[in-house]
Protein backbone atom coordinates (compact mmCIF):
# COMPACT_ATOMS: atom_id res chain seq x y z
CA UNK A 1 0.00 0.00 0.00
CA UNK A 2 1.64 3.61 -1.09
CA UNK A 3 1.44 5.91 1.81
CA UNK A 4 -0.65 8.62 1.27
CA UNK A 5 0.67 11.18 3.36
CA UNK A 6 1.02 14.50 2.07
CA UNK A 7 -0.18 14.01 -1.44
CA UNK A 8 -2.13 15.79 -3.61
CA UNK A 9 -4.86 14.70 -5.77
CA UNK A 10 -6.81 16.94 -8.19
CA UNK A 11 -10.24 15.11 -9.65
CA UNK A 12 -11.43 17.07 -12.50
CA UNK A 13 -15.49 16.50 -12.72
CA UNK A 14 -17.26 17.43 -15.81
CA UNK A 15 -20.38 15.62 -15.55
CA UNK A 16 -23.78 17.04 -13.86
CA UNK A 17 -27.09 15.49 -12.65
CA UNK A 18 -27.80 14.76 -16.34
CA UNK A 19 -25.94 11.44 -16.16
CA UNK A 20 -26.07 10.56 -12.98
CA UNK A 21 -23.98 7.38 -13.21
CA UNK A 22 -20.73 9.75 -13.88
CA UNK A 23 -21.41 11.43 -10.66
CA UNK A 24 -20.72 9.23 -8.21
CA UNK A 25 -17.29 7.97 -8.85
CA UNK A 26 -15.42 11.09 -8.70
CA UNK A 27 -16.96 11.50 -5.13
CA UNK A 28 -16.39 8.24 -3.93
CA UNK A 29 -12.42 8.24 -5.26
CA UNK A 30 -11.82 11.73 -3.68
CA UNK A 31 -13.12 10.08 -0.56
CA UNK A 32 -10.77 7.28 -0.17
CA UNK A 33 -8.06 9.13 -1.06
CA UNK A 34 -8.73 11.80 1.50
CA UNK A 35 -9.41 8.66 3.96
CA UNK A 36 -5.21 7.49 3.13
CA UNK A 37 -4.73 11.30 4.51
CA UNK A 38 -4.48 12.83 0.84
CA UNK A 39 -5.09 16.29 0.42
CA UNK A 40 -8.03 16.37 -2.23
CA UNK A 41 -9.99 18.82 -4.32
CA UNK A 42 -12.73 18.26 -6.46
CA UNK A 43 -12.81 20.58 -9.45
CA UNK A 44 -16.24 21.08 -10.96
CA UNK A 45 -16.26 22.63 -14.93
CA UNK A 46 -18.60 22.38 -17.66
CA UNK A 47 -21.99 19.78 -16.92
CA UNK A 48 -20.28 19.02 -13.59
CA UNK A 49 -21.19 22.70 -12.18
CA UNK A 50 -24.95 21.95 -12.40
CA UNK A 51 -24.62 19.72 -9.62
CA UNK A 52 -23.95 22.22 -7.07
CA UNK A 53 -26.74 24.37 -7.64
CA UNK A 54 -29.15 24.36 -4.82
CA UNK A 55 -31.79 21.84 -5.13
CA UNK A 56 -30.03 19.87 -7.82
CA UNK A 57 -28.13 16.91 -6.11
CA UNK A 58 -31.11 16.27 -4.35
CA UNK A 59 -32.71 14.69 -7.41
CA UNK A 60 -30.15 12.64 -8.17
CA UNK A 61 -30.11 8.92 -7.09
CA UNK A 62 -27.70 5.98 -8.73
CA UNK A 63 -29.63 3.49 -7.06
CA UNK A 64 -33.59 3.71 -7.01
CA UNK A 65 -33.89 1.89 -4.29
CA UNK A 66 -31.43 3.85 -1.99
CA UNK A 67 -31.91 6.82 0.15
CA UNK A 68 -28.26 8.25 -1.01
CA UNK A 69 -28.86 10.94 -3.63
CA UNK A 70 -25.96 13.06 -4.72
CA UNK A 71 -26.65 15.45 -2.16
CA UNK A 72 -25.83 12.80 0.41
CA UNK A 73 -22.78 11.90 -1.02
CA UNK A 74 -21.61 15.63 -1.58
CA UNK A 75 -21.76 16.23 1.87
CA UNK A 76 -19.95 12.99 2.65
CA UNK A 77 -17.26 14.20 0.60
CA UNK A 78 -16.84 17.98 2.52
CA UNK A 79 -16.94 15.81 6.13
CA UNK A 80 -14.27 13.41 4.99
CA UNK A 81 -12.24 16.92 4.01
CA UNK A 82 -12.17 17.22 0.58
CA UNK A 83 -12.30 20.68 -0.86
CA UNK A 84 -15.05 21.09 -3.26
CA UNK A 85 -14.22 23.93 -5.84
CA UNK A 86 -15.88 25.01 -9.12
CA UNK A 87 -15.34 26.98 -12.25
CA UNK A 88 -16.43 31.06 -12.48
CA UNK A 89 -17.21 30.59 -15.88
CA UNK A 90 -18.47 27.09 -16.20
CA UNK A 91 -21.06 29.09 -13.35
CA UNK A 92 -22.04 31.19 -16.31
CA UNK A 93 -22.64 28.84 -18.69
CA UNK A 94 -25.57 27.69 -16.47
CA UNK A 95 -26.41 31.19 -15.12
CA UNK A 96 -25.62 30.35 -11.94
CA UNK A 97 -24.27 32.97 -8.88
CA UNK A 98 -22.55 32.83 -6.19
CA UNK A 99 -25.74 32.83 -3.94
CA UNK A 100 -27.19 29.47 -5.94
CA UNK A 101 -24.30 27.20 -4.61
CA UNK A 102 -24.81 24.69 -2.17
CA UNK A 103 -22.80 25.79 0.72
CA UNK A 104 -18.60 25.04 1.38
CA UNK A 105 -17.68 25.50 -2.47
CA UNK A 106 -15.20 28.26 -3.60
CA UNK A 107 -15.87 29.80 -6.60
CA UNK A 108 -12.12 29.68 -8.74
CA UNK A 109 -11.36 31.32 -12.06
CA UNK A 110 -10.64 29.00 -14.88
CA UNK A 111 -6.73 29.71 -14.77
CA UNK A 112 -6.94 28.61 -11.46
CA UNK A 113 -6.76 25.12 -12.83
CA UNK A 114 -3.76 25.03 -14.43
CA UNK A 115 -2.15 26.14 -11.16
CA UNK A 116 -3.97 23.28 -9.21
CA UNK A 117 -3.05 20.56 -12.00
CA UNK A 118 0.82 21.71 -11.68
CA UNK A 119 0.96 21.51 -8.00
CA UNK A 120 -1.26 18.57 -7.45
CA UNK A 121 0.96 15.14 -7.60
CA UNK A 122 -1.84 13.07 -9.52
CA UNK A 123 -5.08 14.20 -11.42
CA UNK A 124 -7.95 12.04 -11.74
CA UNK A 125 -10.45 13.34 -14.79
CA UNK A 126 -14.27 12.11 -15.13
Amino acid sequence: MIDGEGKKILVIQTHGVETPRRTYSPLFYAMAAAAMEMEVMVWFTMDGTNQLKKGAAETVKLDPNSDVTLKTMLQQTMESGVKLRVCQQSMALWNMAAEDLIPGVEILGATSIIDLALEADHVMYY
